[in-house]
């Protein structure tokens, strides 16, 4: 073998790996973050109740060091709106991910939310779009539709973030078309955008939260078996808004019991 040419392709092959590793997700190759699919039950971690928060909603709080980080894939949601023909842009059919972590003491329950963006956007007009993410309960069962809900007798509560106000709506659904604010905004958030030395490594941090027991019929019950649970991400880069967004198909299970395997 001619060494110049053994060399030269050794160093081609040095660089396309160290290419593709500079370029990576750092979180994909992580064995502490656990893959979690549709159908799946991810176990509430349980903050101590002599643990003080300093901030309630701050996603850099020192006890997400201690809370398991879960990744479950984004694809894009199913064709029910108008702007479905915006699906077929180029990137479109790429898969992304979002991280989440799920907390509660007595009191209140927690969900911190991470996911890689390149660009930062904040503010929504004619031709620009805000960034945003979504959690979606079922009130009911499993066999609710995870598009909105089935009608009025299986509806949805929805906790939606967008960056251009930076705070987190209180929303209920029984379907496509029929989403509505709820009179009691018993949820809070807040974020933080992350800036890396690479752009495709820069993420947004979300923390929601709600005292763990509300009053309001449209409020999610955490006092069940489990909860049926759903993501939604928009990335307003890529011109996501209402219907045209990246979604977890069907339900995650969330068990929010205290009970021993959820002390920390």
């Amino acid at each position: 073998m001619n060494l110049r040419y053994f060399l030269k392709g050794s160093f081609t092959l040095a660089l396309a790996l160290l290419t593709v590793s500079a370029w990576a997700d750092n979180d994909e190759l992580n064995p502490n973050i656990l893959e979690v699919k549709p159908g799946d039950t991810v176990k509430v971690s349980r903050i101590p109740d002599n643990i003080f928060l300093r901030t309630k909603n701050n996603p850099a709080e020192t006890i997400w060091d201690r809370i398991p980080t879960y990744r479950s894939h984004l694809l894009v949601a199913p064709p029910v709106h108008q702007s479905v023909n915006l699906r077929f842009a180029e990137g479109a059919t790429e898969g992304k991910h979002i991280y989440f972590q799920v907390a509660r003491n007595s009191d209140r329950f927690y969900i911190r939310l991470r996911w890689k963006d390149a660009t930062e956007n904040r503010s929504t007009t004619v031709d620009k779009f805000t960034d945003g993410v979504a959690v979606q309960y079922a009130l009911q069962g499993e066999d609710t539709s995870y598009m909105m809900g089935t009608g009025a007798d299986k509806p949805v509560n929805i906790w939606y973030w967008a960056a251009d106000q930076d705070k987190v709506e209180n929303l209920a659904a029984g379907g496509f078309g029929s989403t509505t604010l709820l009179e009691q905004q018993t949820v809070t958030g807040a974020s933080v955008y992350m800036p890396q030395s690479v752009a495709q490594n820069n993420e947004w941090q979300v923390v929601m939260s709600r005292p763990f027991k509300t009053g309001d019929k449209y409020d999610v019950s955490f006092e069940r078996d489990t909860v049926p649970m759903a993501f939604a991400v928009w990335q307003g880069n890529d011109k996501e808004r209402d219907g045209n967004k990246r979604i977890t198909h069907t339900w995650i299970l969330l068990d929010a019991s205290l009970d021993d395997t959820s002390k920390k």
